[in-house]
């Protein structure tokens, strides 16, 4: 019986699933992990900065020291049942907004999921139902509601891909490509309305391969784009735009067929030269726009997916924190429908944003609501007798 004890407990002695370092290791603890974890996600030289980092480590040395009360301390002994228990005594007992509580608890979450994949553990509890029961429901109408870069929040975005771009100009002359670039897409989305998909290509759809340089006018006033009607429709530009465009002209020097917004992926980039060229000797982005040039091709566009990647990049880089993680590209153009619903009416935006004025009525009810509120205010004011 001694001997079976023993064959029945060696396979659990050889199990490194909680992170062992070796053979009869002790199972290296959480808090051992949560660095390599950190760094992962880390932004800058050694990954230590970064509005995602930050919030992480926050909520995840929350999370572990709950754990060790708890005398747990490694990721197998992670149960949906504790799970629950730190969600209801900890997450829910901080008043949280439970929008604020599903974002709080999906550190967690993708800190065990991170664990997973690293072969740390063999499954995800954070993702299981019945770790995720007690997390409050979320208010649909909250959710309907979509993001709106508002004044300040748009600011302090384009000021600090401002800054990126003049550091860039300052250092690399006419070879800052991506912060040029990033800049004058940002500009454009936020001051001009268009969609993501009448700029960027979709796989999914062949009309839609990106807008040229040949789509905008000479003046950078206007620029044509395939609408959502699947006709083609003139944009107008703002002048807010206009700079950011002329300088990310000016730095990329492209031919008229070439996409107003590039993709800056290597791989796709030397995958759309010709097979005799491809990517010898080829090095940074100055040398392979020539090799374009000189095999009279066009550069694949920048996809809308790519774009939401790169906003999402470039959000935790200028540390803004909003609700929905980043700055997307959709909260742009409700951006530029709110300022004109609200400084020129209904008819401005819609026409703006080419959509019916009943369609801009019920996205912006709540400008609308406010700007009522305001006029029956002064109403008031006025009112003698």
């Amino acid at each position: 019986m001694y001997l079976l004890a023993l064959c029945e407990a060696e396979p659990m002695a050889n199990n490194n699933s909680g992170g062992s370092g070796g053979e009869g290791d002790p199972p290296a603890r959480l808090s051992d992990h949560l660095d390599a974890y950190l760094r992962s996600k880390g932004k800058g030289p050694d990954s230590s900065s970064g509005t995602y980092r930050r919030n992480a480590e926050r909520e995840l040395t929350y999370f572990i020291t709950f754990l060790e009360t708890n005398d747990v301390y490694t990721f197998e002994d992670v149960t949906p049942r504790l799970l629950r228990t730190y969600i209801r005594d900890e997450l829910l007992d901080r008043n949280l907004k439970p929008k604020t509580v599903h974002k709080y608890y999906d550190y967690v979450s993708a800190f065990l999921g991170w664990a997973q994949r690293e072969g740390l553990v063999d499954e995800h509890v954070g993702i299981q139902n019945a770790s995720r029961e007690p997390l409050p429901d979320l208010d649909e109408r909250a959710e309907k509601r979509q993001q709106t870069w508002r004044t300040e929040t748009r600011q302090a975005f384009l000021s600090h891909l401002d800054e990126r771009a003049h550091a860039a100009i300052e250092a690399d002359g006419a070879n800052a490509y991506a912060p040029t670039r990033n800049r004058a897409l940002a500009y454009l989305l936020a001051f001009s309305g268009v969609r993501g998909a009448e700029i960027l290509s979709t796989p999914e759809d062949d009309r839609r391969n990106g807008a040229n340089w040949r789509d905008i006018s000479d003046e950078l006033d206007s620029v044509e784009v395939l609408g959502k009607s699947q006709e083609w429709e003139t944009r107008a530009i703002p002048p807010q735009a206009r700079p950011a465009l002329k300088r990310w002209q000016s730095v990329f020097d492209p031919e008229p067929s070439w996409p107003l917004v590039p993709s800056f992926h290597y791989p796709s980039l030397y995958g759309a030269l010709p097979e005799d060229i491809g990517s010898d000797g080829l090095d940074g982005y100055a040398e392979i726009f020539d090799a374009y040039r000189e095999a009279d091709r066009r550069p694949p566009a920048l996809s809308a997916d790519g774009a939401r990647r790169l906003f999402k990049r470039l959000t935790e880089d200028a540390e803004i924190d909003v609700e929905e993680d980043y700055l997307q590209l959709h909260g742009a153009r409700r951006g530029v429908g709110r300022v004109l619903a609200l400084q020129q009416g209904i008819d401005a935006a819609a026409d703006q944003l080419d959509n019916s004025p009943e369609v801009v009525r019920e996205a912006y009810s709540d400008v609308l609501a406010s700007e009522r509120a305001e006029k029956t205010g002064e109403a008031f004011d006025e009112d003698n007798s």
